[in-house]
């Protein structure tokens, strides 16, 4: 769980203090009708979402989430830990940067697309044995969802699992 907190704060962090500024639509999709898209245009999405709700009983069950989430603050933005087994995952709310405007740049990134929101994976943010997504929520602000685990691999692959259930946990506007 050690690894799991110094990820997230880390990864955090980095999204906290700069902007990377790359080009990109920074949307939220063109409207799939995916659960989980809340395309609202306004501000304070951020502010409906408490990252402890974001995985329910049955989502921790499939998960293999050892006990209940622990709230956290990273940088100032209200997250969650999720215990498992293996490691460890962490959604964190951002109500003040969009994802093109977080500082990714540590890490391997890529462009991700689950339950029709698209989004960013990065791969070893603050080194090996760690994996997040990162999906618009407006237009300026972010959900990110952590992983870690022995190796990148396993945590790209709890991130994967996690994701479509934090999203569609997600409030709808």
């Amino acid at each position: 769980m050690t690894k799991s907190v110094i990820a997230g704060a880390l990864a955090l962090l980095a999204m906290g203090v700069a902007g990377c500024g790359s080009s990109g639509t920074g949307g939220t999709g063109d409207g799939s009708g995916e659960t989980g898209e809340s395309a609202s245009p306004t501000s304070n999405a951020a502010a409906a979402i408490d990252p402890c709700e974001m995985l329910k009983s049955a989502d921790t069950a499939k998960l293999g989430v050892k006990g209940p989430g622990t709230p956290k603050r990273y940088a100032g933005a209200p997250g969650c830990d999720f215990k498992l087994a293996v490691g460890g995952i962490s959604v964190v709310v951002n109500s003040d940067k969009s994802v093109d405007e977080l500082n990714l740049t540590g890490g391997k990134v890529d462009a991700v697309s689950v339950a029709g929101v698209d989004g960013k994976r990065v791969r070893e943010l603050v080194g090996p044995g760690d994996c997040g997504v990162f999906f618009p929520l407006s237009p300026k602000e972010s959900i990110a969802i952590n992983a870690t685990a022995r190796d990148t691999e396993a945590a790209c692959q709890a991130t994967q699992e996690a994701a479509p259930l934090v999203l569609a946990n997600l409030p709808k506007n």
